[in-house]
């Protein structure tokens, strides 16, 4: 089957098939006499597999590595246990830090349907920010604030 057939089987496009090939993800069978690349179905079913591994978190440098252990007649199973189970990990600290976001923006949304427009003032630039960032201050107990700003001048001093 030729590239553009490869792609359509595949769900991609052509010009990702030619990346594939040019990080040595998918392999050429043959050439037509006049250089087209010719591919067997075994490739069609390494790139469902490469779909189907990026779909799971997997980077392509990631799945290379696999596929060269695989060809090498090596287990590449602990190495995608050990990939997923950091990737895993990754996510929730992700997903952990997107709530959080989620959190201060819906407190956010709250907060500014209960204050008017403002013209920015002296050194204001949107009052609606400004309101957050002074309700985040009057949140944070004093004892805390003296801590976090003393770590803050000794950190500056040491680079200082």
């Amino acid at each position: 089957m030729t590239v553009r057939r490869l792609a359509h089987l595949g769900g991609v496009t052509v010009h990702v098939v030619r990346n594939y090939l040019r990080r040595g993800l998918l392999r050429a069978a043959s050439h037509t006499e006049a250089g087209y690349q010719l591919f067997s179905t075994a490739e069609l079913h390494r790139l469902h597999f490469i779909r189907t591994a990026q779909r799971l978190g997997f980077t392509l440098a990631e799945i290379e590595e696999i596929l060269r252990r695989s060809r090498q007649r090596k287990s590449p199973c602990p190495l995608v246990r050990d990939i997923i189970s950091r990737r895993l990990t990754e996510t929730r600290d992700q997903l952990e830090q997107l709530l959080a976001l989620q959190t201060r923006m819906e407190q956010a949304v709250a907060q500014w349907s209960r204050l008017p427009d403002a013209v920015p003032t002296g050194s204001d630039v949107c009052a609606l920010i400004e309101a957050v960032a002074a309700s985040e201050a009057a949140a944070v107990p004093k004892s805390t604030s003296r801590r976090l700003l003393g770590r803050r001048a000794s950190a500056e001093e040491k680079t200082s």
